[in-house]
């Protein structure tokens, strides 16, 4: 299920591999955290002392009639959203906390036999996005892709890994089902006429388990720095209902925006494919994570879901007021490439000019 072309692996080859650090050892946050901020990074300073405005982002009830018109206005406005009534259950959540937070607890001499290389997709360590900042941040990650919970899991616990594939394999077909279900009412919202059964299911996702470990400072670094998705939407859980997720909206005086999550909600934000097809009237959401608390571990797992990787996404222009195309056609893996090497950059390749 990789988004990688042969290509783009031998670019991703050259690259340096960023290693996490022990964090179990750490007393006092290394030169190597402090600050961490994008190179590229003139419209958004996620140092901003006075970033952090708390909020409610709007919440939206899956089994309200009225969910296809509010989903629309949340993502023409917001571009992130919550949602309750998802059909995902709390023990579900909870048992996926549990081996979560079981995976992150192992001794970190453990982690590194998943260590992710740099041509690979999956495993343990630094999401991608980190290669773009000028210092690493608090953040250790595990990477799961179609069967990828089997591999891992028997080098981690050779006598008892199935209790976590089992864990995953049921959150897997969990979001897999609820995130068609996003997509139709996103594109039923939109008026896309619904694709074919056949491109329906054979969609394209990713899991991103995600550990902000206790942090000495936590005003000193950043959890994940500011960024934007690159598949259609995102589905996130934030572990006991624990605020550090920040969205980035420019009316809101310093820019960023902390929201208090909703009991039992999942977060949806809108990604890259999906401001392409909405031809910008979605955007994309910028959001980062924030360390936010110094005595207790912070987890959360992201669910990426896409569209098939020679799946050409191009904009819907059949919408009163029109103002005409404003990005290229272009395939899903063909982006998926451009984001790897480019960041928040990539979307600039796709624009269309005039």
């Amino acid at each position: 299920m990789s988004l990688l072309s042969n290509a783009d692996k031998d670019h991703l080859m050259q690259q340096r591999l960023i290693v996490p650090i022990d964090f179990s050892s750490i007393q006092r946050v290394p030169e190597s955290h402090i600050g961490a901020q994008c190179f590229d990074d003139s419209k958004i300073n996620p140092d901003n002392e006075k970033s952090g405005a708390s909020i409610s982002i709007p919440i939206i009830d899956l089994e309200d009639p009225k969910a296809l018109g509010l989903i629309f206005n949340v993502c023409e406005t917001w571009g992130m959203f919550q949602v309750i009534n998802h059909g995902v259950s709390k023990e579900l959540l909870d048992q996926v906390e549990f081996q979560t937070k079981k995976l992150f607890n192992l001794p970190f001499e453990k982690k590194m036999k998943v260590l992710r290389a740099p041509g690979e997709d999956t495993g343990y360590g630094y999401p991608r996005l980190a290669l773009f900042f000028s210092k690493q941040m608090w953040n250790e990650g595990f990477t799961i892709m179609g069967n990828s919970y089997h591999h891992h899991p028997k080098k981690l616990w050779p006598n008892s890994f199935e209790s976590f594939c089992e864990v995953i394999f049921e959150y897997q077909t969990k979001m897999n089902d609820l995130g068609d279900k996003l997509k139709s009412l996103i594109f039923k919202s939109l008026n896309i006429p619904t694709p074919e059964e056949a491109t329906l299911k054979d969609h394209n996702y990713a899991i991103h388990l995600n550990s902000y470990p206790p942090c000495p400072d936590s005003s000193q670094t950043m959890g994940i720095g500011p960024h934007t998705d690159t598949l259609l939407f995102t589905i996130l859980h934030q572990s006991g209902n624990a605020s550090g997720l920040q969205v980035y909206k420019d009316e809101f005086g310093s820019g960023w925006v902390s929201f208090n999550p909703h009991p039992g909600a999942l977060v949806v934000n809108v990604a890259d494919l999906l401001h392409i097809i909405s031809n910008v009237r979605f955007p994309s959401a910028i959001h980062r994570a924030v360390v936010n608390n110094k005595q207790k571990q912070r987890l959360s797992f992201a669910y990426f879901y896409g569209l098939p990787v020679d799946f050409e996404v191009s904009p819907f222009l059949d919408y009163p007021n029109c103002e005409g195309l404003k990005f290229k056609p272009i395939k899903v893996k063909e982006y998926a490439i451009l984001k790897l090497k480019y960041l928040d950059l990539a979307l600039s390749f796709v624009r269309k000019s005039g």
